[in-house]
């Protein structure tokens, strides 16, 4: 997987690409850990364009959701592909984190996020 960045209003869009898997872990972890020096407090991370999510990397997730509330961030997700989101609802993960299916919907529809029940 390799992630970009970009901004947009207040929040930073973290896109991931391709196979989120437990290789991953010390790269996503380094990401959030310059985001946060970069004083970069709202992070969407944006699972789309990701077409496999191993489910032992769902904890990674949610580590990124406490390190981020711990620095008075914020993080919510973005996953439209059925099988990255079964796995996230397997790990119960929206109802932990904000998950949408779009941007868009991350942005202007907060009442729309996903629950895993």
């Amino acid at each position: 997987m390799y992630c970009e960045q970009r901004e947009r209003n207040d929040a930073t869009i973290l896109e991931c690409f391709g196979r989120f898997d437990e290789e991953d872990t010390n790269h996503f972890i380094q990401t959030l850990e310059q985001l946060h020096g970069q004083g970069i407090r709202n992070i969407i991370i944006n699972l789309s364009p990701v077409y496999y999510l191993d489910p032992r990397v769902a904890s990674l997730l949610l580590f990124a959701q406490e390190f981020l509330q711990a620095h008075g961030g914020t993080v919510c997700l973005v996953s439209p592909l059925s099988s990255v989101r079964n796995e996230l609802i397997l790990a119960n993960i929206p109802d932990a984190i904000p998950t949408f299916e779009t941007l868009f919907s991350a942005f202007h529809r907060p009442h729309s996020a996903l629950c895993a029940t």
